[in-house]
């Protein structure tokens, strides 16, 4: 009888481990809801403090090294099985056997179960109403545009007129989540340096801002991004890092934390970042006269700041050795796939119920201000 190794039996007790955990995930909400606010929210500050230490993406150079460990362990095989020498096959079998019960595990505690926890429309409840009318929808569009048009006068530029964003949004983004600890007390504590990615160039191939690595808890973000992106893109992943893992509530997390700012370059982030939701909505159910209105009140200044990335990197990411489109459609594909594996349904758009998350916070009663005094209606 062969004798099984030891890493292999701890690999095969990990699959077996997370995968009861997946499983009780999508059968008890309420588990996730305690494991969300216990164990992850200690078990995070720790992985995301050890990798906070080094100033690159470490989840990016394990990443490199996977691709590389995979090819040569193609090529480890290819020779072992010429020579007819099992030894070598069955080391790099050990070793990928680690390696993916690792990532199993990291993506498992980190990202899959916290899809199952109670959602931000269950925990808004008491502020919200049966309907909101696209008159709501569109002065909060207004108001959003407004404010970033004054902001965009405030904030601090260079001599081309670029933005200067803070040094440390990090600590920017400590003391905005702090404005929200007693409706989110999850958000409070640590938060860890954003990563600027080096793969910048893939990421815009992908239409990326930022990402997530829960095997490393990073949040990384695109090095390309616009400055007036920047800061709401670095606060929507230290969010997933916090355990708001769904792209609606992690951006609309964000977008509140970043317009309760006192850093006006953070604000404008914001500002802009809710406007740009608010407005897509608005495309679909407003009228022409509205959405026309709209247009005419968003200042020139700020019309220049929302862009994604300069032309410059865009040029750079179409004549990529990878064509762009389908670098785009793959990553598509992916993102919708494992947002429907972990339970959302509707996929990708399921990021549009950002506005609606906007609409409960932005229209709660008279007791509880909506965002800077926003006026109910």
């Amino acid at each position: 009888m062969k004798k099984i190794s030891g890493s292999r039996i701890a690999a095969g007790m990990i699959f077996l481990l997370m995968t009861i955990f997946n499983v009780a995930a999508w059968v008890f909400p309420t588990l996730m809801e305690l494991y969300h606010s216990t164990v992850y929210h200690f078990m995070s500050g720790a992985l995301s403090r050890i990798c906070g230490i080094f100033p690159f993406s470490v989840g990016e150079i394990l990443i490199a090294l996977a691709i590389l460990l995979v090819t040569g362990s193609i090529v480890t095989v290819v020779i072992a099985v010429i020579k007819k020498d099992p030894a070598p096959a069955k080391a790099v079998t050990r070793v990928l056997t680690v390696v993916l019960a690792y990532i199993y595990a990291t993506e498992t505690l980190n990202c899959f179960v916290l899809y199952h926890t109670i959602p931000l429309t269950e925990r808004l409840a008491p502020y919200t109403r049966e309907e909101y009318t696209v008159e709501e929808l569109v002065e909060l569009c207004r108001y959003m545009i407004l404010e970033a048009n004054d902001l965009a006068l405030t904030v601090k530029r260079d001599e081309q007129g670029n933005i200067i964003l803070p040094e440390r949004l990090d600590k920017c983004a400590e003391d905005a989540f702090a404005n929200l600890k007693s409706d989110f007390p999850e958000l409070s504590g640590y938060c860890p340096r954003p990563k600027r990615m080096i793969a910048s160039t893939l990421m815009t191939q992908l239409d990326l801002q930022g990402v997530y690595f829960p095997f490393t808890l990073e949040g990384n973000y695109n090095g390309y991004l616009s400055p007036a992106r920047t800061p709401t893109t670095v606060f929507h992943e230290i969010t997933h890092i916090k355990g708001f893992i769904r792209e609606d509530e992690a951006t609309f997390l964000a977008c509140i934390a970043a317009l309760s700012s006192d850093v006006p370059e953070v604000r404008y982030s914001g500002c802009i970042e809710s406007m740009n939701y608010l407005f897509a909505e608005c495309r679909k159910y407003a009228t022409e006269e509205q959405i026309y209105s709209l247009r005419c009140d968003l200042s020139i200044r700020v019309a220049k700041d929302n862009y994604f990335v300069s032309e410059e990197h865009m040029k750079k990411a179409e004549t990529s050795v990878l064509p762009k489109e389908t670098v785009n459609k793959v990553g598509e594909k992916a993102m919708e796939t494992t947002l429907k594996v972990n339970g959302v349904k509707d996929g990708k758009k399921s990021y549009n119920r950002m506005v609606t998350l906007l609409l409960i916070w932005a229209y709660r009663t008279e007791d509880r201000p909506a965002i800077r005094s926003y006026p109910t209606q």
